[in-house]
């Protein structure tokens, strides 16, 4: 397999490092180590978030500067977004190491599932409070402009308790009108086919189900609190670079599967769309077979123009959204992951194509 992509290569990396460090912490027993000279109290853990978010912080401010246009490179941005991630971690830490102390495991499941819907909701918050945005509307659709949005700020949609939202970024507003349309049209189709909403329930749910498992195992051992969180945040990292090499190919049938759609109503836009869409991202017309494989949930150019026939299952964006949503169960590999090292926007909002 050849690398010759700079975003690409630069991912692989940053998740081998993180990968590294939760093998070498797992197997030196890192979180009973810290536990037998700090004691069984929350602060370990976060001084822990605090000693993993440091030591990966000169990986994001790296990617940063290599791999964005230079309107793009920010490292205020990349601060901003490791606090408010440490800020995530820590509360569903607290929430966390109250649970340990439950014996029904039951509601210990369903409080799994509602970190993750809350993580949702957050979205919306976070982007009202961290972004020039205007609301429109299309057709039957909401939508939230993103006036100072990244170029390579994909469109978006969030989940809300007003129902769903798309997020545009303003570059894609200065597209003729009939491409802005016609793209906005593919994610009223996701919307509207609940396209989006079957991959947000797989991801809670597998995570959720991921997250009972590690409970179970470290609740029946009687240990402290404090081994069970660290553990589960090295062990969520296993879990998500699982997600990251098997659950590629499900994004991209899912992609392939609207992409079938829409080519329907006109190919000739649905080709200048997606010459668009890669001119803000990786620039492929084409990738090799393996790497396009096990590497991108997006196919490239070539591949979605002559994929002819719709596939039997597929989960469009499941593999970046299923890593975001793994946040609750103390992952941190989301924000290393090709795509989102160095853009902390896509930390918060997973590129949805």
């Amino acid at each position: 397999m050849k690398f010759n992509n700079t975003k690409l290569s630069i991912g692989i990396l940053y998740v081998g490092f993180i990968v590294s460090l939760t093998v070498i912490a797992l197997y030196l027993d890192l979180a009973s180590a810290l536990v037998a000279n700090y004691g069984n109290n929350v602060k370990v853990v976060f001084c822990y978030f605090f000693f993993m978010l440091t030591i990966t912080l000169p990986l994001d401010v790296f990617a940063n500067k290599k791999i964005n246009a230079s309107r793009d490179i920010s490292i205020n941005k990349i601060i901003v977004g490791n606090i408010v991630l440490y800020l995530l971690l820590i509360s569903f830490t607290t929430i966390i190491y109250f649970l340990f102390s439950l014996e029904n495991l039951l509601f210990v499941f369903s409080l799994s599932l509602m970190m993750q819907l809350l993580l949702l909701i957050l979205q919306e918050i976070i982007t009202l409070s961290s972004f020039n945005t205007k609301e429109y509307s299309y057709k039957s659709s909401s939508m939230l402009i993103i006036e100072n949005a990244p170029f390579y700020m994909t469109m978006n949609i969030i989940r809300t308790l007003k129902g769903p939202k798309i997020l545009v970024p303003r570059h894609w507003t200065e597209q003729k009108k009939e491409n802005y349309e016609f793209h906005l049209e593919r994610f009223q189709l996701i919307i509207g086919s609940k396209i989006d909403l079957r991959s947000v329930l797989f991801s809670i749910v597998l995570n959720s189900i991921f997250f009972i498992a590690i409970y179970s195992y470290f609740h029946s051992a009687n240990v402290p609190a404090t081994i069970f969180i660290i553990n589960l945040s090295l062990i969520s990292n296993l879990i998500s670079f699982i997600y990251i090499l098997l659950l590629p190919k499900l994004s991209q049938n899912g992609i392939t599967n609207i992409d079938y759609t829409m080519r329907s109503k006109d190919s000739s836009l649905f080709k200048e769309n997606l010459e668009i869409f890669e001119s803000n991202q990786d620039r492929n017309q084409s990738r090799s077979k393996i790497v396009e494989t096990i590497f991108y949930p997006i196919p490239s150019i070539d591949t979605r123009l002559n994929c002819k026939v719709k596939k039997k299952f597929g989960l469009s964006n499941v593999s970046r959204l299923i890593i975001f949503l793994s946040t609750t169960n103390l992952s941190i590999i989301f924000k290393g992951v090709h795509g989102n090292a160095g853009k902390p926007e896509n930390w918060l909002l997973p590129p949805s194509e």
